[in-house]
């Protein structure tokens, strides 16, 4: 007998799917083999279930980090002010007063961040991921700056101040390990005012001082705020992120960027959620396999959604919050496809940050920062809001990724081994219902299934969980849906097999696409045996111009042109530029594989193209 699940959502107010024609998606499931994601294969909640804040948040008391390590099950994310704040308590050197006294640097600041003074606060488990940045209003070196009694007024200042206060401030164990040397500096450069390349650097200077008395810590930037790289036929790629790369990127320990759905800063209203994302992963690391000989790794140091008039201070919304949950676990799902590549992933949540009330306009008692996890009332009390949901939906996730896929790229799927319980996650992130039938599940012994659902798409976010009477064969989801299987096992589930997903990036990048002519790609060392294959393309084209290829061929092979890529269509925006995925025959694949991509109308770039080989190897 079929077992199905309904997960009502808050739109769900009328009939069930309106008596519409719903796309059925395959699901399938494989419990039994190991996906090895180069080289990974546990879920880390450090790398995801994260939050913005950290052991310098101040207007938190310990109970409340307490809460969020243990009831949210969250980690310490990023703290984006503490170096900043603390560079104005140092005076200027008496015998230099363009560099800071680092004599009293040690005193004032001696282990400061140290277990002793503070145990929950300072945990060193608590703080040795948290990233750090600086305000580039205030820490950017430059003639002119007055930010404090020592300026910095060059970069080698700021550079001997981060280093020395994350030399004495700290003990080995509780030092933070990384630095991002700025936050979101380049949209605020000719505020400043400044350069971009100047900017870049400031971060070669940090970087070299950093390492030379915290060999412990890593570096990297630019935490960039406006990523449509697309923009002005890759304009923004060539003068932003390629040039940061180009005059910083041998210092640099990794990539950070910020994803968003709406408008960071600049630029044009965008839902980033999906392939957008993907081609903006693959681009920087197609560039910098091609630079320096490896694609280093990313952190997502922000993401999620921007309201409209973002960091205000406005009344509550609960459907406000539910399209920025929709955002933020949308793009989780997919950044958990890539542990290799993404070293941390931070959700713009924050705690109670009691600063943002009245800092970007009048404040009126009762509204609050859209972004709070407690806000506060006019009463000046503290209350939960619904981004909590966010949490409470991971908590307690944890287990070894397990083989799974889905015939749609909008319906996210993860499947996670934790001793004798088997998580099966699911997202919906199109705009339409979809019955989603499952299938490799039906030779487990369930002993009990709970299903934890979210909804995302309505009035206000929906959070439950239930017990069903057996492993459900099919669900109906509706858009922006999340459901989480979790299915406890009369024993732990041990692998019969393992697949390693490799990546292999083509020797060049960023063609133009001529109407007729063939773009090529060549991949070398290309992986070769039993398994399947992906070609992740990602193409820049202009407003009307056709997104899909009318052809691809790989080693002479023509592909299966897709009509799908995850997210939306990217309707109304100047540009399209997102990854698509083509299904490639294992036998296809050579040492040396070239790939012909064919537009019927000339303009945009093809941007980049990675080669996904899923290997069986046990």
């Amino acid at each position: 007998m079929k077992t199905s699940l309904k997960i009502l959502s808050a739109a769900c107010m009328l009939p069930l799917l309106a008596q519409a024609e719903v796309e059925q998606v395959q699901v399938q499931l494989d419990p039994f083999t190991v996906r090895n994601i180069g080289g990974v294969t546990q879920f880390d909640r450090a790398q995801y279930i994260t939050i913005h804040e950290s052991f310098g948040s101040t207007d938190m008391s310990d109970d409340d980090l307490r809460y969020i390590e243990d009831v949210l099950e969250a980690e310490f994310g990023r703290d984006g002010g503490t170096i900043s704040w603390l560079a104005e308590a140092v005076q200027a050197d008496p015998n230099n007063p363009d560099m800071p006294d680092v004599e009293q640097i040690k005193t004032i600041f001696d282990k400061k961040f140290g277990f002793a003074n503070t145990p929950q606060r300072m945990n060193p488990t608590n703080m040795e991921q948290v990233i750090l940045c600086t305000h580039p209003e205030i820490m950017h070196g430059h003639a002119d700056n007055t930010s404090t009694p020592w300026g910095p007024r060059s970069a080698e200042a700021t550079a001997e101040f981060t280093a020395q206060l994350l030399k004495h401030g700290f003990t080995d164990a509780s030092r933070p390990k990384i630095l991002e040397v700025y936050n979101e500096p380049f949209v605020k450069a000719k505020k400043i005012p400044t350069t971009i390349p100047e900017m870049c650097e400031q971060h070669n200077v940090v970087a070299k001082r950093v390492k030379e008395l915290n060999p412990d810590v890593i570096v990297g930037g630019y935490s960039a705020a406006w990523v449509e790289f697309e923009s002005g036929d890759f304009h923004n790629w060539t003068n932003w992120q390629k040039q940061f790369m180009d005059i910083a990127g041998e210092n640099m320990d990794f990539w950070s960027y910020h994803i968003y759905d709406g408008v960071n800063v600049v630029g044009t209203p965008a839902s980033r959620t999906g392939s957008n994302s993907e081609a903006i992963m693959d681009i920087v690391d197609s560039y910098s396999h091609i630079k320096f000989g490896v694609a280093k790794p990313i952190m997502i140091t922000e993401y999620g959604k921007i309201p409209q008039n973002s960091m205000n201070s406005m009344p509550y919304s609960k459907e406000r919050s539910a399209a920025m949950l929709y955002s933020a676990m949308g793009q989780l799902m997919t950044y958990m496809d890539h542990p290799d590549r993404l070293m941390r992933t931070i959700p713009f949540f924050l705690g109670k940050a009691t600063w943002t009330y009245g800092m970007t306009n009048e404040h009126i008692p009762g509204n609050a920062n859209p972004y709070l996890l407690w806000r506060k009332l006019a009463d000046e009390t503290f209350v939960e809001t619904d981004l909590m949901k966010f949490y409470y939906f991971w908590k307690g996730v944890e287990g070894e990724w397990r083989q799974s896929h889905s015939s749609n790229p909008d319906v996210r799927v993860h499947l996670l081994a934790d001793g004798k319980r088997l998580n099966v996650i699911l997202m919906n992130l199109d705009e339409a219902a979809k019955q989603v039938n499952l299938t490799g599940l039906t030779e487990l012994d369930a002993q009990a299934v709970r299903i934890r659902s979210l909804t995302t798409n309505g009035k206000r976010p929906i959070l439950g969980e239930r017990p069903a009477n057996a492993i459900p064969t099919w669900l109906d989801m509706e858009a922006g849906d999340v459901v989480m299987l979790m299915i406890e096992l009369e024993e732990m589930l041990a692998a019969d097999s393992e697949i390693r997903e490799h990546r292999v990036y083509a020797t060049d990048y960023l063609h133009e696409i001529e109407a007729n002519q063939a773009t090529t790609f060549t991949f070398e060392n290309v992986p070769t045996g039993d398994g399947t294959a992906i070609l992740r393309f990602s193409p820049g084209r202009g407003e009307g111009k056709q997104v899909l290829p009318d052809s691809v061929r790989f080693n002479g092979t023509n592909l299966a042109i897709p009509t799908n890529w995850a997210g939306d269509s990217q309707e109304g925006r100047p540009n399209f530029f997102g990854m698509l995925e083509f299904q490639v025959p294992m036998s296809a694949l050579q040492e040396t594989s070239v790939v012909e991509i064919v537009y019927p109308d000339s303009g945009g770039k093809a941007a980049c193209a990675v080669l996904q080989v899923n290997r069986i190897e046990k």
